[in-house]
């Protein structure tokens, strides 16, 4: 008879080796919740220069353009140096930090009590995995602008 090792699977998908190194809960919603926080902070640090050159265009009477774009950006590096691309990133960051961490929580979790990862059949987990994150997008928008009321 034939056992498995720790790159196979247990029939559902998920690696074998993965119930030895099971999180609580908490644990679980605290990982979560530093790498969506952490995640968002990236991806919106390395999006800030061309935000930049859009909040631009859009304060301006000036058409867009790639060109002109890519010209904002050039002249704003020769003219303030390299991190006036990055100007009112700090403010982006703490509108974004907090909503994508419990944006992302709040995904596992609802794909948890959905019983997305165990569910027998592919199209019911696709399903799943749909409302999750649509419940996601809810949670997180109900907990980081409140004062949204037509939301919920």
């Amino acid at each position: 008879m034939r056992t498995k090792n720790a790159a196979e699977t247990d029939g559902r998908g998920l690696e074998a080796n993965r119930n030895n190194h099971k999180l609580s809960n908490s644990n679980r919603v605290i990982t979560s919740l530093a790498a969506g926080a952490l995640a968002g902070a990236i991806a919106k640090t390395v999006i800030a220069p061309l935000d930049r050159a859009k909040i631009n265009f859009q304060t301006s009477k000036t058409p867009f353009s790639h060109r002109k774009a890519v010209r904002f950006l050039v002249k704003s590096y020769l003219n303030e140096g390299l991190t006036s691309l990055w100007r009112g990133n700090s403010a982006s960051l703490a509108r974004v930090v907090p909503y994508a961490a419990i944006q992302f929580s709040a995904h596992e979790q609802w794909k948890r009590m959905l019983g997305v990862d165990v569910a027998g059949h592919q199209s019911v987990a696709e399903y799943r995995r749909a409302i999750a994150g649509s419940l996601a997008g809810v949670t997180a928008v109900s907990l980081t602008y409140p004062d949204r009321k037509s939301v919920v």
